[in-house]
């Protein structure tokens, strides 16, 4: 075999990232547009920054997660992560399925770009 694919690296940054960083989002910014009204002056951006950061988030932390834990040829690594991604995005959406894929595919070679820029500095 040519290279070794490190699965666990790959479903540890997945899990990390989509599942449980995803829930905590998810009950966060459920909890705080419960609380805001319609009348209330931040109503306005509050939902919007709050699901912003609900998609753009997880993608980037499974970049750094899973250059930062394989052990060989990172950005295999960070390409079939942001694969994975963009598979559960485009399963979860419902409408727009290739749009919505796009996103981890970007945001997690971003993650990735992070975890090397903060290596070169060290």
């Amino acid at each position: 075999m040519l290279f070794h694919i490190d699965l666990k690296a790959i479903l540890v940054a997945c899990a990390l990232s989509y599942g449980a960083i995803t829930l905590v989002l998810q009950k966060i910014t459920f909890a705080l547009l419960t609380t805001l009204l319609p009348d209330n002056p931040i109503y306005g951006f509050a939902p919007i920054f709050l699901i912003v950061l609900f998609l753009l988030f997880p993608p980037v932390l499974a970049g750094c997660v899973v250059a930062k834990m394989a052990r060989n040829r990172p950005q295999l690594h960070v390409l079939l992560s942001a694969l994975m991604g963009a598979a559960l995005y485009a399963i979860f959406s419902r409408s727009n399925a290739i749009i919505w894929s796009l996103i981890p595919l970007v945001l997690t070679w971003l993650g990735f770009a992070v975890f090397v820029w903060l290596n070169k500095r060290r």
